[in-house]
């Protein structure tokens, strides 16, 4: 979300509390409650559409790091004990297999990354047994399979997102045009008449509609076009 677009939801949601606020001296001005409502229902979507928005792909990506890294780890510990056993059983079909230097860790495209893993977690898990002594738990050898699975989930896990982020952004910045357009179309023309009625009331109403830029260091000039009030 934009920094005006999150000053124009601000002013939304400021607005729709003041209404909620004089329901009971407003409820006798029946276009007043109906288009209140019509713009309350589609404060909620907007602010569902904020919340998925917010869903960034930092969490997955971190998690995705995080995994990577542990997995990284295992990986070298179990490829270091299956080579201590192959050195010590002069097994060299198990010592290729074991040669996994840390060069290669950043180095293989992730699809031959998740194959070289599952070769050594299939050669090393009958094997449990014998590497125990060389500091390797069944465990670990174990957990080469589900970190890799759950791996491989992320990057598809990180485009999800971004493609649901996208979308959300878009349908967003529909209904906050059309939100702010039926304020100042309809819900100003409908309070208009509170300058004389009721002044205080009108007031207040004013000072809800004004668009506030929370982020800026000074207060926006009367000619910016996110500062928004009825005239």
């Amino acid at each position: 979300m934009t920094r005006s677009e999150e000053n124009l939801v601000n002013m939304f949601r400021t607005t729709d509390t003041f209404l909620d606020t004089n329901n009971d001296l407003l409820k006798e001005y029946e276009p007043i409650i109906t288009t209140h409502a019509r713009l309350k229902s589609r404060l909620v979507d907007i602010n569902e559409l904020v919340e998925i928005q917010a869903n960034s792909t930092k969490v997955q990506t971190g998690l995705k790091i995080n995994e990577k890294v542990e997995l990284d780890r295992i990986m070298i510990k179990v490829s270091d004990a299956m080579g201590a056993e192959a050195a010590a059983t002069n097994d060299q079909e198990l010592k290729m297999i074991a040669d996994w230097p840390k060069s290669l860790l950043n180095r293989l495209r992730e699809g031959d990354y998740h194959i070289k893993v599952q070769q050594v977690y299939k050669t090393a898990l009958p094997l449990a047994a014998k590497l125990t002594k060389w500091g390797v738990t069944e465990e670990e050898i174990e957990s080469l399979n589900t970190l890799s699975t759950s791996l491989q989930k992320r990057t598809p896990d990180i485009r999800n997102v971004k493609v649901v982020t996208k979308q959300a952004s878009t349908e967003l910045k529909e209904k906050i045009s059309l939100q702010n357009t039926e304020l100042k179309e309809s819900m100003d023309k409908l309070m208009k008449p509170l300058i004389n009625i009721n002044p205080t009331l009108y007031g207040q109403y004013t000072n809800a509609r004004i668009v506030i830029d929370k982020n800026a260091s000074q207060s926006k000039s009367k000619d910016d076009p996110t500062t928004d009030k009825p005239i």
